[in-house]
């Protein structure tokens, strides 16, 4: 049997596929949340609501890049070990923003409302681009 290529109708993506795709639509959508943050950011309240926008996109980005890199990484493992990999880079993740968050909390170049503004929005584009792209290969 021919196996399928990608983008052909049947072809069912392998998990290294997914989740490039699913790294790379969030980026873009990350980069476009970004540049519209940070425009409407500029002509509406100023430099410090740019930059705390810009850094809680920022900080989510990069949990969310240590996810995938993990996730990758652990494609080809057994479930014990996948799982053990993935619930410690969560508690790095957390580790990493507790102490983000501490450090930052004594900066006055951003504004700390736009930081949380800029992290859920951040959120809410992975979480969406997640669902986006798993639902397309399961259809």
């Amino acid at each position: 049997m021919m196996k399928k290529k990608e983008r052909e109708p049947g072809h069912v993506p392998s998990l290294a596929e997914t989740f490039t795709t699913i790294a790379k639509r969030t980026l873009v959508g990350y980069a476009i949340l970004a540049a519209v943050g940070a425009t409407i950011a500029t002509f509406s309240a100023g430099r410090g609501v740019v930059w705390g926008f810009l850094l809680g996109v920022g900080i989510a980005g990069a949990a969310m890049g240590l996810t995938v890199v993990v996730m990758m990484f652990t494609e080809k493992r057994s479930g014990v070990s996948d799982m053990a990999a993935l619930l410690g880079s969560y508690i790095v993740k957390m580790i990493i923003l507790f102490v983000a968050f501490v450090g930052l909390r004594r900066s006055d170049f951003f504004d700390g409302t736009a930081v949380l503004l800029g992290f859920v929005a951040a959120i809410i584009v992975s979480l969406s681009v997640d669902l986006w792209t798993i639902a397309r290969t399961r259809a």
